[in-house]
């Protein structure tokens, strides 16, 4: 099940958000939280790894001359595994992904959900973790963000006609959002930066009065994608003369929530 609000999320989230992972936040696209299960004097360590929507790790090797690898147990959400060379696997809660050594892979969540599991270092000879670089925002939008039960991206753009044609209901207005809004739009930032669309959507967005809490979840992004405080405070001021200065106060108190006292 998706879970775009970490509210909501955290509630299912049973073995817990943990920490900001910062002591590997150089490997990750996005944030991600630990929550060590495990103490790795034992010989075995877990730890419930917390992915926020869009955020993946770069592609890395469990190096082991013997053993080794990773265990994953998806507990909450929805995320992508992908090894190099195959197509990438949607993940849900109960999945089960057995890592093998010496694979180059990634793993993380999908772009509308948050995304939890445990991962488990599978103990083995001469072990060691190799990071390489990040999956590409190239990559990543390709994925088919709307399948369900294991499906994946057949690694071709998709345009809005062919999605209608292909997708009906439900599943046609998720594909729209998932693979073209989500995927192709906000991934050319050749031709506007994630910084000013998150600009645009603001506005957008609080002149037509959605300030509900998918406009909450597009605050955290714009916060993500580097409007400061004071910026979003000028912004919504400057908004306000042209949206109405109801629609203004009501996304004050929300940017005051987002943004905090810093």
């Amino acid at each position: 099940m998706r879970y775009e609000r970490k509210e909501q999320f955290e509630k299912v989230n049973a073995f817990g958000t943990g920490t900001a992972n910062t002591a590997y936040a150089q490997y990750f696209t996005g944030d991600s939280f630990l929550n060590p299960l495990t103490d790795p004097e034992g010989g075995l360590f877990a730890a419930n790894v917390t992915f926020e929507p869009g955020c993946r790790n770069n592609w890395h090797i469990h190096h082991a001359d013997k053993g080794g690898g990773q265990l994953l147990l998806c507990t909450a959400g929805e995320g992508w595994y992908q090894e190099e060379g195959k197509a990438a696997v949607s993940l849900h809660e109960g999945s089960v992904v057995m890592i093998p050594a010496n694979v180059k892979h990634w793993h993380g969540a999908k772009k509308d959900s948050w995304f939890s599991h445990i991962a488990v270092e599978v103990p083995g000879e001469n072990c060691e973790n190799e990071w390489c670089g990040p999956v590409s925002h190239e990559e990543y939008a390709r994925l088919w963000g709307g399948t369900k039960h294991g499906s994946q991206a057949d690694g071709r753009q998709r345009c809005p006609g062919r999605i209608r044609s292909e997708i009906r209901g439900t599943e046609r207005r998720r594909a729209l959002r998932s693979d073209v809004l989500f995927g192709e739009v906000w991934s050319r930032e050749e031709q506007l930066s994630l910084r000013d669309r998150s600009l645009v959507t603001v506005v957008a967005l609080m002149a037509q009065g959605f300030t509900d809490e998918s406009f909450r979840y597009h605050l955290t992004v714009a916060k993500k994608n580097g409007i400061t405080k004071e910026e979003i405070a000028e912004v919504v001021t400057h908004a306000a003369f042209y949206c109405g200065w109801p629609k203004a106060w009501a996304v004050f108190r929300m940017a005051k929530d987002v943004w905090g006292e810093e």
